[in-house]
């Protein structure tokens, strides 16, 4: 007895049908990047947090390679940023990876003094030697640089007051210049002054 099911004219176009759809699931468009665009972060405790979210449309500079890491469905879990060789310190000019604040958030810590946290995670291969955050705004950055052990942790910046914030900028820094060293945030926590 013939089964109705491999009748050639429901048989092939079920087929075709399930190519199509494995094909788009393989393309992960739920991963492609995205444009720039300003997030929103977490209130608590006064302070503002980036995490999950806050990561999903960071924007990418030329010296460094970006990634954000995302779950089966697209939403970002960790940003993991990397130098590219041969590149000097941060210049005041350069902007590095930024996360794009919205205008409340950005009035929160303009003209403030702020105390960023960035909690990160080691790369177990070409982890970078070191991590430079600015706040971006009117005019040139004030990079502040701090050594990132090759070990889970937080790092803990106090950074001065800026007019016109708009943007936190990070950049992976290393003294290697064979391959492109990085590391993955996992936590961005900033905390505003009086």
């Amino acid at each position: 007895m013939r089964n109705w099911l491999f009748h050639p004219l429901i048989f092939y176009p079920l087929a075709v049908l399930l190519a199509v759809v494995v094909i788009a699931i393989s393309v992960k468009p739920q991963a492609w990047p995205r444009p720039p665009a300003p997030v929103a972060a977490q209130h608590a405790q006064g302070a503002l947090t980036y995490a999950g979210e806050g990561f999903n449309a960071p924007d990418d500079p030329p010296q460094q390679h970006l990634t954000v890491t995302r779950d089966f469905i697209g939403r970002p879990l960790t940003l993991r940023i990397a130098v590219l060789p041969n590149q000097p310190s941060p210049a005041p000019a350069e902007k590095g990876v930024l996360i794009l604040m919205t205008p409340q958030d950005a009035a929160a810590v303009s003209d403030r003094p702020v105390t960023v946290e960035i909690t990160y995670n080691a790369l177990p291969v070409n982890a970078a030697n070191a991590l430079a955050i600015s706040l971006q705004g009117e005019g040139d950055a004030s990079w502040v640089t701090q050594p990132t052990p090759p070990l889970p942790g937080t790092l803990r910046y106090e950074l001065p007051a800026r007019a016109g914030v708009n943007a936190i900028g990070l950049r992976a820094i290393s003294n290697a210049d064979d391959y492109a060293y990085g590391l993955e945030i996992t936590r961005i926590r900033i905390i505003p002054h009086a």
